[in-house]
């Protein structure tokens, strides 16, 4: 396995912790229930990030 495969499974696990915490991080904390666009548009770039590592 390719050092980026493992990379983008720890990115995966990252997001699924921070669904599950309702918080993300950028420069600083988003929480879901005060910055709901926010939180949601650094999810899925935090998502295609990680998905970017299998195809590197």
């Amino acid at each position: 396995m390719v050092w980026t495969s493992i990379l983008g499974i720890l990115l995966l696990l990252w997001v699924a912790w921070d669904l599950y915490a309702g918080s993300v991080w950028l420069h600083r904390e988003y929480f879901r229930n005060q910055e709901p666009w926010s939180y949601w548009v650094l999810i899925l770039i935090w998502i295609l990030v990680a998905v970017s590592c299998f195809y590197w």
